[in-house]
This record gives C-alpha cells, sequence and structure tokens, in this order.
C-alpha cells in the first residue's frame, strides 16, 4: 500500500467536496435568471427608418438598441439584456417589471435627438430644445482631426438660418446634446455659423469621438419599432416552474449517482465525485461568463449530467473488459483508459457540432441552451474524463492489491490471459438478424405519421404557425362557454380554449391572429393572474423560425456526416446518418401521431438528439472498426459475426448510458415545468429511439454494404479511416 497516494486521493476528495458545499449556494445565488423563471417580458422589434426611402445602417440600429438600454435603465430595471439581431432586429429582455403596459409604451418609442440650451430653464438645467435629430442632414456627421490630431464631429444641418440664429444666441454659451434624456455631450458654442457646419471638439478619444457621430447620424434618422414577437412570464409562474423543473431533474441525478455506485462500484465512486466536481466546475463557468440562466438552460445542465456519465461509463465498460480478458487491475486501468478516450473524444465532438448548429442558427434561449450544452461537454471531458482517471489510478496504485469485484467484475468472469487472445467472445442475439424487424416496426411509425402530418398537419405552437398563446392557471374554476363569451365581449378574435388541471382553473387560449399590445392587456385584465405565459408571434418570425430549423437540422446531419467520414470511411458515415434520420423522423412521425405540440424547444430537442444519438453509433463502429484489425474477413457471414460481436461487447455501455440519460429526462417530463413537456418528451422518444438505432439500423447497415466486398479483399484490414 502506498501511503502516499492514498492520502493524496483523500485530499483531493475531501478539497473538491469543501469547496462544492462552501461555495455552491452562493454561485447558485449570484446566477441571473431569465424572464422565464424571474417574470417579466421579451420583445423582439424590427426596426425600420421612419423617413420613407431611408437606409437602416448597423450603427443606427446598435444606437438604438443602446438607446432602449438606457430607457430601461432609466426606469429602475434590473439587468435588461438588449441585443442586435440581424439586420433589422432587436431583442429586448426585462425581467421583474411591474408596469407593463407603461414600459412597452416607452420602450417602442423612436429614439430622439435633441440638442438643448438653459434658455428660460431653471437651475441651469436643459431643458430648451434647440434642434431635433430630424434637423440635421442625414449621415452628414463625420470624424475629422484638428492640427493636433485630436478627433473632432463634423455637423450639417438643413436650415442653415436656423443655426445661424441659434449659434449666435447661444455664442460662447453651452449646446447640450441628448439622446432620449440621457446626456451625451455639453459642448460650449464657440463661433456664429453661417453655412450651417459646424465641428464638435472635447472628445478625448477617437471612440467616443464615433459615438458621438453615429448618435447623430442616428438622431437625422429616428427607427420605428414593430413588435414581431412578444414573450410575457409572471413572476409567480416562473417561481414555479423552476422548482418543478429542478425537482424533477435533481431526482432524475440523485437516481444516476445511485446507479452508478450500485452497478460500478469504484469507479461508481470516482464518478460521483466527478460529477459533484463537474457540476460545481459549470457554475463557476456561469458566474465567470455572467450566463443568463433560462429554463431551457436549466433542462441543458440536467442533461449535461445525464451525458456527462457516459464517458465514465465508457472508460468502466473497457476496464471490465480487460479485467475479464485475465489481465491484471493496473494493466486494465491503463488499457481501458487508453482505448476509450478516441471513443470517448468522437461522441462529445459529434454532440458540439449539433450544438453549434443550434448556436448559430437559433436566437434567444435556443443559443442559450446551445451555449451551456457546448460549455457542459468542455467541461465533461476535464472532469468525467481526465480527473477521474487521476483519481482512479490513485487509488488504484495506493491500494496495491484490488479485487476485481470493487469494479464489478467477479472472478468467475475472468478468463485465462493466455486463453483470451484465441477465442473471441461470440454474440448470443443475432443483431443483424434482427434489424429487419427494426426497420419494418420504425418504417411504419414514420409512415403513418407522415401520413397524419400530411392529411391533418403538424400540431404547430405558435412559434411556427404564427399567432398567440396564452397559459394561465386561475384562482377561480372557469368554464370554455364563459371564456368564449368573455372574450368577444372584450372585442378580442376566436380562440381555440383547453380547460383542465384541478377544479377548472388552468387555462390555454390559442389565437390564430397576433394580438396586440393593447389586447394582451385587456386579456390579462380579464384573468386577474400573474401565473401566465403569454406569447405572440409574427408570421414573419413564425416563417423564419421554421426555415431555420430546418436548416438547423440539415446543417447539423450535414457536419456529423463529415465528421464521421473523417474519422470512418463513407460505409460508416452513410450507415450513421441514415440512423440519424430514422430517428429524427421518428420523433416527427411520434409527435404527429400522438398530436403534441411542437414548436422551437421541440427542434432543440430534435438537434440534442441528433448529437447525442450518433454518441452510440459512433461507441459502436469504433469497436467494429477495431475488431476488423484482428479478424480475417473471407465470406460475407464472417462480417455478420463481426458486427454481432461487436454490438454485444458495447451492449452494457449503450444500455446504461440510455439509462442514465433517461433519468433526468424522465424527472423533467413528469415533475417538471409544463412549458418543457414538449422538449422532454422528444428527448425521451429519441434517446430509445436513438440508441434501438444504433443497435439495430447503424450497424447492421454497415454490415450490408460491407458484406459486398467481403470476398474481394484482403484477410486483415487496417484500422484507419480507408479501410475497405
Amino acid at each position: 500500500m502506498d501511503a502516499k497516494r492514498i492520502i493524496a486521493f483523500v485530499a483531493v476528495i475531501v478539497i473538491v467536496l469543501a469547496a462544492a458545499i462552501a461555495t455552491t449556494p452562493g454561485l447558485v445565488g449570484d446566477i441571473r435568471l431569465g424572464l422565464d423563471l424571474r417574470g417579466g417580458f421579451e420583445i423582439l422589434y424590427k426596426a425600420e427608418p421612419i423617413e420613407e426611402g431611408a437606409e437602416l445602417t448597423q450603427e443606427a440600429l446598435k444606437e438604438a438598441a443602446l438607446s432602449l438600454a438606457n430607457r430601461a435603465d432609466a426606469l429602475g430595471i434590473a439587468e435588461p439584456q438588449v441585443e442586435t439581431e440581424g439586420r433589422d432586429r432587436i431583442r429586448v429582455s426585462l425581467a421583474g417589471v411591474e408596469n407593463e403596459a407603461e414600459v412597452r409604451e416607452i420602450m417602442k418609442k423612436p429614439a430622439e435627438l435633441t440638442f438643448r440650451s438653459a434658455d428660460g430653464c431653471e437651475n441651469g438645467e436643459f431643458c430648451k430644445i434647440e434642434l431635433h435629430g430630424s434637423d440635421f442632414v442625414e449621415n452628414s456627421a463625420s470624424i475629422l482631426f484638428d492640427d493636433l490630431r485630436r478627433p473632432v464631429v463634423s455637423i450639417e444641418v438643413k436650415d442653415k438660418k436656423k443655426f445661424e440664429e441659434i449659434s449666435r444666441r447661444l455664442l460662447h454659451r453651452q449646446l447640450a446634446i441628448y439622446m432620449d434624456d440621457e446626456l451625451i455631450s455639453a459642448p460650449v458654442v464657440q463661433g456664429v455659423f453661417t453655412d450651417g457646419k459646424a465641428t464638435i471638439t472635447g472628445q478625448e478619444t477617437l471612440q467616443e469621438a464615433e459615438r458621438l457621430k453615429d448618435i447623430i447620424n442616428l438622431g437625422s434618422l429616428p427607427l420605428k419599432l414593430t413588435e414581431l414577437y412578444t414573450q410575457k412570464v409572471g413572476p409567480s409562474l416562473g417561481r414555479e416552474s423552476l422548482e418543478k423543473t429542478l425537482t424533477g431533474g435533481l431526482i432524475g441525478c440523485a437516481l444516476i449517482l445511485l446507479f452508478m455506485v450500485f452497478y460500478y462500484r469504484l469507479p461508481g465512486m470516482v464518478a460521483v465525485v466527478s460529477l459533484i466536481f463537474y457540476s460545481w466546475m459549470l457554475l463557476v463557468l456561469f458566474k465567470w461568463m455572467d450566463v443568463t440562466m433560462t429554463l431551457p438552460g436549466i433542462a441543458a445542465f440536467v442533461l449535461g449530467i445525464g451525458m456527462a456519465v457516459d464517458a465514465n461509463v465508457i472508460t468502466a465498460e473497457r476496464i471490465k473488459e480487460e479485467i475479464r480478458s485475465g489481465k491484471t487491475i493496473l494493466s486494465s486501468l491503463k488499457a481501458g483508459s487508453r482505448t476509450s478516450l478516441r471513443t470517448i473524444m468522437d461522441a462529445n465532438l459529434t454532440t458540439i457540432i449539433a450544438a453549434l448548429m443550434m448556436f448559430l442558427i437559433g436566437r434567444g434561449s435556443v443559443r442559450g441552451f446551445a451555449v451551456i450544452l457546448i460549455f457542459s461537454i468542455l467541461t465533461s471531458v476535464v472532469t468525467n474524463v481526465f480527473f477521474s482517471r487521476m483519481l482512479l489510478s490513485l487509488c488504484v496504485r495506493g491500494i496495491g492489491r484490488v479485487s476485481p469485484r470493487w469494479f464489478g467484475v467477479k472472478p468467475g468472469e475472468i478468463m485465462d490471459i493466455r486463453e483470451s487472445g484465441k477465442r473471441a467472445v461470440q454474440s448470443p442475439f443475432d443483431f443483424v438478424g434482427k434489424s429487419r424487424w427494426m426497420f419494418g416496426a420504425s418504417g411504419l411509425v414514420i409512415i403513418v405519421g407522415l401520413v397524419i402530418a400530411l392529411v391533418l398537419g403538424m400540431n404547430y405552437g405558435v412559434d411556427f404557425s404564427a399567432g398567440a398563446r396564452v397559459d394561465a392557471t386561475l384562482d377561480r374554476a372557469v368554464t370554455e362557454d364563459a371564456i368564449r363569451e368573455n372574450l368577444a365581449s372584450l372585442g378580442l378574435p376566436e380562440a381555440v380554449i383547453t380547460v383542465g388541471g384541478e377544479d377548472g382553473r388552468s387555462v390555454s387560449l390559442r389565437f390564430k391572429e397576433h394580438l396586440t399590445h393593447e389586447a394582451e392587456m385587456k386579456l390579462t385584465e380579464y384573468l386577474g393572474t400573474d401565473n401566465l405565459e403569454v406569447n405572440t408571434v409574427d408570421p414573419t418570425i413564425a416563417r423564419e423560425l421554421r426555415n431555420r430549423a430546418v436548416i438547423a437540422v440539415l446543417l447539423a446531419c450535414l457536419g456529423i456526416v463529415l465528421y464521421v467520414a473523417l474519422r470512418f470511411e463513407w460505409r460508416f458515415s452513410i450507415s450513421g446518418v441514415t440512423a440519424l434520420f430514422m430517428t429524427s423522423l421518428f420523433v416527427v412521425a411520434a409527435f404527429a401521431i400522438l398530436r403534441v405540440e411542437v414548436n422551437v424547444t421541440f427542434i432543440v430537442a430534435v438537434l440534442t438528439i441528433v448529437g447525442y444519438a450518433i454518441n452510440d453509433t459512433i461507441v459502436i463502429f469504433d469497436r467494429i472498426r477495431e475488431n476488423l484489425r484482428f479478424s480475417k474477413i473471407k465470406q460475407p457471414q464472417d462480417v455478420v459475426d463481426l458486427v454481432n460481436r461487436s454490438v454485444w461487447q458495447t451492449l452494457g455501455r449503450s444500455v446504461n448510458t440510455l439509462l442514465t440519460t433517461l433519468l433526468p429526462a424522465i424527472g423533467i417530463l413528469i415533475i417538471g415545468s409544463a412549458s418543457l413537456r414538449p422538449f422532454s418528451l422528444a428527448i425521451v422518444i429519441g434517446l430509445i429511439a436513438g440508441a434501438l438505432g444504433s443497435l439495430l439500423v447503424a450497424a447492421p447497415l454497415w454490415c450490408a454494404f460491407r458484406k459486398r466486398t467481403a470476398g474481394r479483399t484482403a484477410a486483415v484490414e487496417p484500422a484507419g479511416r480507408n479501410a475497405n
């Protein structure tokens, strides 16, 4: 026994657990919550010039966004989030807003540039407006440099006489520049300007001069803001969603930890410590990056724990195989860690590809989900690969003599090392032969689902069909007829009404038309509760979201195809993407048959499945490629035996990783927020379909391709990507 290694092993665990216990409450408390968790509203504006024929520039868009942020600050709204999107969009997220109607009215007013003097004002305030933004020649503001190479801003007004009169009256006095009610600069008038042109000095840096130039150009081009998408979440609903989702996810994660310890013994205990370290590291990253946590983000965090176990399971299964082959514990640890690393990296990179497509194509909370998923994977590689192996190595080397039972291997399962290389383990199940049943069953579901989708259409949510959706929990029981009568009396459009929950207090309203802000306020007042969520989507946004969803899925599949083709060879690539395509179609067909609502979170789930389902396939492909090195392929049956054996060898990993990922997903589905039900249901269906597709579609399909060349190739094949 090596006492130093044992002490180091215990010390590392104590330090990790102590740091996690001591700092986690503070880290969790410091994470900024999104409006779907805190309550508030989000608006996507379309910006366009008020003056007909004027051009919308990126500088104008950025300054308009800055103006909106300043307005939110002036209204006392904590941590407003304002960002530009594309060429003409601004997304505003405001959490914890109480006077929503007033805020929305103020926010959508065009940004207004004014030049003000103190004439007739009390206390030296600049209250008299001398010039408006529309008084300036469009885009006339520019940067010049004086004799000392200091930046100055050149301006030009339309009415020269008016400018001359102002400059003569305010000579040697200040003429302040305001954007809305924010003081930007207060230069002193140094001369009388007769040609309508002047320069503004006093900017210390080029950046200050650039901003002033952009503001003046924006002032001559005020923007009109039109609401294209709105989401409103009541504060009580946000708290309820947070509590339910966390409860469901934590129950699932607790079951994962128990399973790992029970099934994998010592590697399972190390995995538990690694998962705690992994979760703590993610919280540190979130705080450092100032991440805004949304409901989908929490789902990504919880699912990430299930996915992170994958690396531990792959390594533990390979170590068990090496022990069963007759090697010593230490040799098995080295060999298992080495052979599993490549598989883990390949599997994680494919999920990152899908997450990158989410980030590039998605917007708002979809991007947040993608960011959290990417960082979850990267953190998992550090903690659940390298950190886990370090701990396991310290423990095994420190103790010295370790029983195989500590790794979940019974002595009777261990072969003689001299015989293990001579007889390959054969599969007791014909996976290749049974694949036709998988093709038939999944094909039938897909055909039925597609027929229903063509005849009845998919049950699109407002994200994809436009209109409005309102979900509320009332403090009184209501009926559909009563709601319908009240909607008519309020002058609101017809809606599809669903009443459910305990005593008929849960109400869901679906409008085909885009609700105006005034209509939203009428409806909110009638419902009389803040425990509600309102989503309105303009048809333009609905079309964009549908198109982006299709492009994201196609690009994710294409990226995975290219990666698998580079890492393996073309037959693996075609087989893998076929299985992925069938899995995606199966999930879509299942939603069509069950008539579950298809929204943006459904597409996020499909992309997550596309990235994760290929993991099982890559693990199997990697084992097939490894076994090819030591197999003599002389006839088609040899290929069938090889594939069946490879699938059997990886079956334990496939089942266990499916189980550990399903547990948190099922927890969120059963206990979590209702708004995440379509997402979690798609994840559950997709994970099961993806696992079966890897076993009974991808591997048998590769077998079918490979059997055609079985009699025309060399006896022993290389492991590289060009193997035939």
